[in-house]
């Protein structure tokens, strides 16, 4: 029995050819890959051939396998199977590689960056080349991924990050970079005005202007500027803001005012109290004095408030 069993022992295992050179694919080397592997037993053969060896050499780069440090490595991983190393003592690993051009990374930021402007008079432009990007070519092709989710996009510059994923890892990050210019339409002065000047309608148009980076979104419509007065002289075809009038509270917390209820083409009045102060243009709640029922609404003229019901 004990002479039968040496005897097993030593006939079995499996052996690995390794050669001078290899390639690999992918992002970590296995045996299967660069050596021949021989054995009698096809489930350890099979063991053998899958083994991994760690990492894959980067595109330009090479790694080199010893074969007695590759011999301890997989006889500790399967201390069940007498593996042998034979061929070369040292075996150097290159890459193999494949090319994701640079007008494809650009063309995936680009996407996400034309979703982010929808329902926005604006347009982003690449302010610089991508390079093409070499990378380890796996059994799968490599999917990118435009790492960006900003519901609201503001002008100047933006960076978008486009992720790389091969063999369901991620292998790399591209920092995409575009110069976004918004244009909105804005009321303008049609001449110059002195401060202290009442605003009215009459004195305003409505143009397309480009956004300045920063706070230039903040500009005022036609429907808030009714009744502030200028807090400083202004030219002619400058947007007004926040800080360049003093608005008039017209609606007051606890006023009863009159509300026009608006669903379609039919308007229904009511009167209700207001539940906060409110500007030209802002919303304030208001409580239906006939019903109860407390809505939003945006303040018209002096206590006078619209609700628009789609």
């Amino acid at each position: 029995m004990i002479a039968s069993t040496l005897l097993l022992l030593c006939t079995g295992g499996v052996s690995i050819v390794l050669p001078a050179e290899a390639t690999s694919t992918g992002l970590e080397i296995s045996v299967e890959e660069i050596a021949t592997v021989k054995g009698d037993d096809a489930a350890e053969v099979e063991r053998v051939r899958a083994a991994s060896l760690g990492y894959a050499p980067a595109p330009g780069f090479h790694r080199t396998l010893r074969a007695d440090l590759l011999t301890a490595a997989l006889r500790q991983s399967m201390p069940d199977i007498q593996v042998t190393v034979e061929g070369a003592p040292r075996c150097r690993v290159t890459c193999t590689t494949s090319t994701i051009p640079g007008a494809r990374i650009t063309s995936e930021a680009s996407q996400a960056v034309r979703a982010a402007l929808t329902g926005m008079d604006a347009e982003a432009t690449p302010v610089m080349d991508i390079a093409d990007l070499v990378l380890p070519k796996g059994e799968d092709e490599p999917r990118l991924r435009a790492a960006y989710s900003l519901e609201r996009v503001f002008p100047g510059k933006v960076q978008v990050p486009v992720e790389v994923w091969l063999g369901g890892r991620l292998y790399r990050t591209v920092q995409v970079y575009f110069e976004v210019t918004v244009w909105q339409r804005q009321a303008v002065l049609k001449q110059a005005i002195p401060a202290g000047t009442n605003l009215v309608p009459g004195m305003f148009k409505v143009v397309r202007t480009q956004v300045n980076t920063g706070g230039g979104l903040q500009h005022l419509g036609l429907e808030e500027l009714a009744g502030s007065v200028a807090n400083r002289a202004m030219a002619a075809g400058a947007p007004v803001t926040e800080r360049d009038v003093k608005r008039v509270t017209l609606v007051k917390r606890g006023d009863l005012v009159q509300v026009a209820v608006r669903s379609g083409g039919v308007t229904v009045k009511d009167v209700g109290q207001a539940q906060s102060n409110g500007r030209m243009g802002e919303r304030v709640r208001v409580q239906l004095r006939s019903s109860g029922i407390e809505l939003l609404a945006v303040v018209r003229g002096p206590k006078l408030l619209e609700v628009k019901i789609k």
